[in-house]
């Protein structure tokens, strides 16, 4: 295969996952930060209150959708994101080269990935974890608020809060990279298609391993 050539690195059913998912986390990360904080009247509150629930029911009704028709794909996201191996240490060891990039204009050789990179998986893994948590003490919280104990309910509460300023650092990092890679941007937001020079420099385990797999 040129290396000039493209391939498919998301499929159009990840894609608008995705975009569901960006588009509902947005305004759930704001209007978590305002009912945080509280700078408005009762009223104004309300709002923005009424604001997160819709938001967070169109988030929980994307998770759930995507892995009903998914859950191959959600199966093997899982895998890959929770397989661990040397690689990834020696990744995080020099922090996949971006501080070099960043702060010395120069690149250094990073271990060889598969589909994801290091710091992707710790995020998946984040977002996964975390987008549980949010989503189960988010409908706790909402829907049985008056039913559960008042103990689990602040339980519930610090967790919501604690799990969602998590998700929002994570995700300011994840836009600023994912912009930086913006061939993986363009992938995930556009037609999922990359370079396969750059999968092959920049995911040469997931080319060897899978995609040559399939052109055999």
């Amino acid at each position: 295969m040129g290396e000039n050539e493209w391939i498919l690195k998301h499929s159009s059913a990840v894609r608008v996952f995705h975009y569901i998912l960006a588009l509902s986390f947005i305004p759930l990360a704001v209007s978590g930060i305002v009912l945080c904080f509280k700078p408005f009247d009762e009223q104004a509150m309300n709002v923005w209150m009424r604001i997160h629930i819709v938001f967070g029911v169109i988030l929980t009704v994307d998770a759930v959708g995507y892995l009903l028709i998914g859950f191959d794909r959600v199966a093997l996201f899982i895998k890959r994101i929770f397989s661990v191996d040397k690689n990834d240490l020696k990744w995080f060891a020099v922090l996949g080269g971006y501080p070099q990039k960043f702060l010395l204009r120069k690149e250094i050789d990073v271990p060889p990935m598969g589909k994801y990179n290091s710091g992707q998986k710790l995020y998946g893994i984040c977002a996964l974890i975390g987008g549980v948590v949010l989503i189960g003490t988010g409908w706790m919280l909402w829907a049985f608020p008056h039913v559960i104990p008042r103990g689990l309910t602040l339980w519930f509460g610090h967790l919501h809060l604690v799990f969602g300023w998590g998700l929002i650092l994570f995700f300011l990092v994840h836009i600023f990279l994912g912009i930086y890679m913006f061939d993986d941007f363009k992938s995930m937001f556009i037609d999922g298609r990359i370079p396969y020079g750059k999968a092959e420099k920049e995911s040469p385990l997931w080319v060897e391993r899978e995609l040559v797999k399939i052109e055999k």
